[in-house]
């Protein structure tokens, strides 16, 4: 796919104008758990997130001018897990105060958003363009929420400030996604998620479409099918080896670049073998690929909710691989896939599965998927991963 250019029956978009709320649950959605709090599946999500500590009324924020990101074991860390923290109590909080019109929340609410803006002067460390997708996803949607639905007569005063600060410490470190530095594939679809997100937040046209653009060059290099042939399709901007991209237990083609200990040659008889469903980080670990399914829905949902429906294209690369990876962590796995092994970072995290579920069960037969949703169910929180079953399942 390429360009901007829009799929056949994908609608136009909603032109000049956005939505709002719109990022991820829009005014409607959000009425309508609010008239069925008492009801399943919402009752036990919402119990759920009166009981988190991200809606204590106590707590406050903790914001740093330069959060310093770096990956698991490399240097040290500081103010990225709270940076994080305090994007989804903000979008927790803005939550409560929708369902329940206690303002209460919405103030709580805008007391995260209103120290992050006012503190926040830059990131670095290898994992910052990550954090920023993160936290950028949960600031939007908190901010969609806060702003559009404010008690009448009240407005929020430092919208403006806020607003700068995702154009300015956010987008750029989201907008054109990451593969350029052969970085796995979940990255560059969180970041094309909360570009949109950003997009919709910041009346950002050309923000919401390269969002879009991005995650359409990453999906077919992500979710593997048969009718690719018998090896994935490559990323945009070429990477590593393709078998040891997709961390196959070993490869019929090396790296002569890559160090001796990451090289993994086939032994005789052995061969890669991909899976329909497969992710490129299937075997890596489930927990990853489970990010990078579920940035797609949630990229997916808002941009249905701007007018343009991409649930369509994405459905059989997205079921395929939501039922390959549900039932890898309910069921095991295969023999044939990876070598029989795959990291012990297995992952359900929070309510990955739901828009999955709701978008497609009435077309597509979803048998494991819908163990794994019923198993994830009230959820919670997991790095962007927010109250999904709160706001956007069915029964």
């Amino acid at each position: 796919m390429t360009g901007l250019l829009i799929a056949p029956g994908e609608g136009a978009g909603a032109g000049p104008k956005f939505r709002h709320p719109g990022v991820q649950v829009d005014r409607k959605q959000l009425d309508y758990v609010r008239a069925h709090l008492k009801a399943k599946p919402f009752k036990g999500a919402f119990a759920a997130l009166k009981k988190d500590p991200a809606v204590s009324l106590k707590a406050e924020p903790h914001p740093w001018a330069h959060p310093v990101c770096e990956p698991f074991g490399v240097g040290s860390n500081g103010g990225c897990a709270a940076e994080l923290h305090d994007a989804n109590a903000a979008y927790a909080t803005a939550l409560m105060w929708y369902l329940t019109r206690d303002k209460r929340y919405l103030r709580k609410s805008g007391v995260y958003m209103n120290a992050w803006s006012r503190s926040l002067k830059g990131r670095s460390g290898g994992d910052a363009p990550l954090q920023a997708g993160w936290a950028a996803i949960s600031w939007a949607r908190a901010a969609e929420i806060v702003r559009y639905s404010m008690p009448k007569g009240t407005r929020w005063k430092q919208a403006g400030r806020f607003a700068t600060m995702l154009r300015t410490h956010y987008l750029p470190w989201t907008i054109d996604g990451y593969h350029r530095l052969a970085m796995n594939g979940n990255w560059d679809l969180v970041l094309a998620d909360a570009t949109v997100d950003m997009g919709v937040f910041l009346e950002d046209r050309h923000a919401f479409e390269r969002g879009i653009q991005v995650m359409r060059s990453r999906v077919p290099a992500y979710f593997y099918l048969k009718s690719d042939g018998p090896r994935p399709h490559q990323p945009v901007e070429p990477v590593w080896d393709l078998d040891n991209y997709w961390y196959q237990p070993c490869s019929e083609t090396i790296n002569p670049e890559e160090p001796e200990d990451a090289r993994r040659p086939c032994a005789p008889g052995q061969h890669v073998v991909y899976l329909k469903g497969q992710t490129q980080e299937t075997c890596r670990d489930r927990l990853h690929a489970t990010y990078g399914i579920a940035a797609v829905m949630q990229l997916a949902e808002t941009a249905k909710i701007q007018g343009r429906n991409l649930f369509p294209s994405l459905r059989d690369r997205v079921v395929a691989a939501s039922e390959l990876t549900s039932r890898l962590n309910l069921a095991g796995v295969p023999a044939t896939l990876c070598g029989g092994r795959i990291s012990k970072a297995t992952g359900a995290p929070a309510t990955a599965f739901e828009i999955v579920w709701r978008e497609y069960h009435k077309k597509n037969k979803l048998p494991w998927t819908k163990k794994m949703v019923a198993k994830q169910r009230p959820g919670t929180v997991r790095e962007f991963i927010a109250w999904e079953t709160l706001t956007n399942a069915r029964a």
